[in-house]
């Protein structure tokens, strides 16, 4: 779930402890929903909002390839990818996913502004 370079590190620890605070019913559901989540991908051509796709580039459970068909699918995707992060790339690269979101919402709400009449 983290780049490699991070097993063993204190961030790594920090996991189990996240884990630790749900409860057993809460962890199954969330087990259930990585390993087998729906397939929306019919779903996607229909999102007409601006939208952002984070990716850590050596995310296994929801790898680059996976979030690069993403974007094809949805009208108004930009993808972001994160390196040197995993799944975790909010625990694992916070300031580069604020950064990125920051650069997304300002180029957003510019182009708003420019047309506010956009979907």
């Amino acid at each position: 779930m983290v780049h490699p370079d991070r097993v063993g590190s204190l961030l790594f620890d920090e996991i189990p402890d996240m884990i630790g605070r749900s409860t057993p019913t809460q962890f199954a559901a969330q087990v259930r929903a990585l390993l087998g989540p729906p397939d929306a991908s019919a779903l996607l051509p229909a999102i007409t909002c601006p939208t952002l796709l984070l990716c850590g580039r050596q995310d296994h459970w929801n790898p680059l390839d996976s979030h690069v068909d993403m974007r094809g699918r949805i009208p108004a995707a930009r993808l972001e990818v994160i390196e040197d992060a995993g799944y975790m790339i909010t625990m694992e690269a916070p300031q580069a996913v604020a950064d990125a979101i920051a650069a997304w919402l300002t180029k957003d709400s510019a182009a708003i502004r420019r047309d506010p009449g956009r979907p």
